[in-house]
């Protein structure tokens, strides 16, 4: 199997969301990371990449050191995703992961009401998507339930499938075994995160509707059974599946900059030697 990590992994680092370090990393930087960790692939969220000017010395660096890349975007209409779409092609990647948007704390209607909306936006972007041979992925990014995704999924297109989220399952009440077996024939990437109780880091906002509250956190740190979800995901799609970990470090208040820089640092080292030597999934060197 192939490792990605997914830019969002840094986000603290990045300065693209939340926190604003005093230095702000781009999008060069994760890939030197991602390289130094020797990953194989790229994952990257659409907060991080300019499309009109970074696709092509991303490719030219992707082809040079023999990364892949899975790209990242908003939205499920068929003019939210057509640039996306066409950057993705250019990249060589084979899947553009997208989400909705929203909360799930909006309630059940309100979710199976904005999930019938992009299924039927998605029935016409899968047209877009298969002129440029890229699959859409949507992801259960906390703001659908699992019988939302798959209501969603009942476009039935070789050019639509699932990001399987499973700390976002988590996050949202549900359980992320029995969301993967539901879905587990249309996954076509993944962000695998784990989760922890919330008092384990208490100077950080929690996640997750009244009754799951919860952090995110390294790799085998928390409570998901990853070495079940692997063997799953490589018994169904095989030994050369790609596999990307996201890794949501908490903002923890307590600490300063640097020291919240080194524990994000510290978390994905972690969990991509967790990924390596507890799940098998093998990283191979990359070219200096």
């Amino acid at each position: 199997m192939k490792l990605a990590i997914d830019s969002f992994s840094y986000h603290l680092h990045l300065g693209r969301h939340w926190f604003a370090p005093s230095q702000p990393r781009g999008l060069r930087w994760y890939c030197d990371t991602c390289r130094a960790l020797e990953a194989d692939g790229l994952h990257i969220d659409p907060a991080h990449i300019d499309l009109g000017r970074d696709a092509d010395w991303l490719a030219r660096y992707a082809d040079r050191y023999g990364l892949y890349i899975e790209l990242g975007a908003s939205g499920t209409s068929p003019e939210d995703l057509a640039a996306p779409l066409a950057a993705a092609e250019r990249l060589g990647a084979r899947v553009l992961r997208t989400f909705i948007g929203g909360t799930c704390s909006d309630g059940r209607q309100a979710t199976a009401a904005r999930a019938r909306a992009a299924r039927d936006h998605l029935a016409r972007a899968v047209e877009a998507a298969g002129r440029h041979n890229v699959c859409i992925a949507v992801e259960n990014h906390g703001d659908l339930f699992l019988d939302d995704l798959l209501g969603i999924l009942e476009v039935e297109s070789p050019y639509l499938g699932v990001c399987y989220d499973s700390g976002n399952f988590a996050a949202v009440g549900e359980d992320p075994v029995e969301a993967l077996e539901a879905l587990l024939d249309r996954v076509v990437c993944t962000h695998l995160k784990d989760v922890c109780p919330a008092a384990r880091f208490p100077d950080a906002p929690v996640f997750g509707p009244p009754g799951a509250r919860l952090l995110f956190c390294a790799l085998g740190d928390g409570s998901l059974p990853f070495p079940h979800i692997v063997d799953r995901l490589r018994q169904t799609k095989g030994p050369d599946a790609r596999i990307t970990i996201e890794i949501h470090s908490p903002y923890r208040r307590d600490l300063d900059e640097a020291e919240l820089l080194a524990f994000e640092s510290d978390n994905v080292a972690r969990s991509v030697a967790y990924a390596r030597d507890v799940l098998g999934i093998c990283t191979g060197p990359r070219e200096t």
